[in-house]
């Protein structure tokens, strides 16, 4: 585990009736190492934007605090990914966590 990354907490607000989504660093503000393996991207067309998604396997130690609606940074290039899915806590020993990410890039 030699990919360093850095977790951030999904916090929703109300302004004026409406929910707003914002991020912030998770409460212990540790950077985690993690196994951080990409599988290219995929490129489609919408409404004349060229959007490229790409997606990646993560495996860490376990942290509760990882959920769905969680997002990763990874420090070696800045790049922020989105947590896709429930993370799934391998045998059930609160030791070892997987999930998947994805990123949007180009006209998204």
């Amino acid at each position: 585990m030699t990919t360093a990354i850095k977790l951030q907490v999904r916090v929703e607000t109300l302004v004026s009736g409406a929910k707003e989504i914002s991020y912030i660093d998770a409460p212990n503000d540790a950077v985690l190492f993690c196994n951080f393996k990409t599988y290219g991207s995929t490129e489609s067309v919408n409404n004349g934007l060229l959007t490229i998604m790409d997606t990646a396997s993560v495996v860490t130690w376990y942290r509760p605090d990882i959920k769905g609606s969680s997002r990763i940074i990874v420090l070696q290039d800045e790049s922020i990914w989105e947590v896709v899915g429930n993370p799934e806590n391998i045998e059930m020993r609160n030791q070892f966590l997987k999930f998947k990410v994805k990123r949007l890039a180009g006209g998204a």
